[in-house]
């Protein structure tokens, strides 16, 4: 069941998925050039001229950024990420409301250093043109604008949480395909 009460938690949860889609589809392009590159670089087991691809490594780093930082949004939103609930969990209510709310609003304070330092870092980066140099010059710039927009869309996503512990029409979540496990 989905809940959300708010217009804007709607449109941030709709972009949540569409990077988590993203992140799915940027795992997927790694596995490829991945596999690609190890066959590549072994084809001279079977007789075949071998040589790694190029610009591989630089590629995998780029889109690992792409897989982290645009699927932790909708982790949060979904309540996927880890939590340890053995002390919280033995407050009255009103105490797990407010250690929910502490939580909540250290990580929106993390995640939005993280993504102020990225957009700062992807826009130094876009200015003078940085790549990482190789055989081909592989672009720095998208990775650390992709950093900054994941974390910036994660810093939302846990200052709706935080204003959801207290107010209702403020919870974003999204419990449709997952299952929350608590392990005790």
């Amino acid at each position: 069941m989905t809940e959300i009460r708010h217009p804007v938690g709607k449109l941030v949860l709709r972009i949540s998925r569409a990077c988590a889609f993203l992140s799915g589809v940027a795992l997927l392009l790694m596995m490829v050039a991945g596999a690609s590159d190890v066959i590549g670089t072994n084809l001279d087991m079977v007789g075949l001229p071998s040589s790694p691809i190029p610009a591989v490594f630089e590629f995998m780093a780029t889109m690992m950024v792409v897989t982290v930082f645009l699927g932790t949004a909708l982790g949060q939103a979904r309540r996927n990420h880890i939590r340890v609930e053995v002390i919280v969990n033995r407050l009255p209510s009103g105490g797990r409301k407010f250690m929910e709310f502490i939580q909540h609003s250290l990580s929106a304070l993390m995640w939005g250093l993280i993504a102020w330092y990225g957009w700062k870092s992807g826009f130094h980066a876009t200015a003078v043109g940085e790549y990482a140099p190789g055989l081909i010059n592989f672009p720095v710039w998208p990775a650390r604008l992709i950093l900054g927009f994941g974390a910036s869309l994660m810093t939302v996503q846990c200052l709706f949480d935080m204003a959801g512990v207290y107010f209702s029409n403020f919870r974003v979540t999204d419990d449709e395909t997952t299952h929350d496990l608590t392990i005790s």
